[in-house]
């Protein structure tokens, strides 16, 4: 019995040791701060969320609209419908604004909102430029199994991708006039 209780001892000796090894080390200053995770929520890499120290060149509000210098540059966007059951492929050109129904299937597309280079801030959605580097369009879709009113992303097609057992939608460019 006496052994044991000193094998115990030891041990606990041991572990506290091995705790208290790490309480003392300095932080390394090349730590990267964890922002809480609604400033974290961005479509794109941590790299890409922060914003230029100038202003975006577009901002809007939480509305549906495409921004006039945005309408001055593009006329829509192209998507890629592929029909899940046959594997057939189909990429179509959707004007902005402007309902346009997938010939073929029972889908209506429209896109309600469109940045070029897109970025979320504090105060919603932007665009840094009007440069395609990040084209992401809010984009509503009747008339098939299940209804979408979302986002987009040419760079990012699997995120907020539009879930539909029959086929499948990405977004493949933004269109210049």
């Amino acid at each position: 019995m006496k052994h044991l209780l000193v094998l115990f001892f030891c041990i606990a000796l041991v572990f506290a040791a091995a705790c208290s090894q790490n309480s003392g080390r300095k932080k390394s200053s090349n730590a990267v701060p964890v922002m809480p995770p609604t400033q974290q929520e961005f479509v794109g890499n941590a790299a890409d969320s922060a914003l230029p120290a100038e202003q975006p060149v577009n901002t809007e509000p939480d509305k549906d609209s495409v921004d006039a210098s945005v309408l001055a540059l593009y006329k829509g966007v192209s998507i890629r419908l592929t029909d899940r059951k046959t594997g057939e492929r189909r990429d179509t050109f959707i004007p902005f604004m402007t309902p346009t129904k997938l010939e073929g299937t029972p889908l209506t597309v429209i896109v309600t909102r469109f940045f070029p280079d897109f970025v979320r801030t504090e105060n919603g959605y932007a665009s840094r430029s009007n440069e395609p580097n990040n084209p992401g369009a809010k984009m509503r879709i009747t008339g098939g199994a299940h209804e979408f009113d979302g986002w987009l992303f040419t760079n990012f097609p699997n995120i907020h991708p539009y879930d539909n057992p029959d086929y499948n939608l990405v977004m493949i460019e933004a269109v210049k006039k």
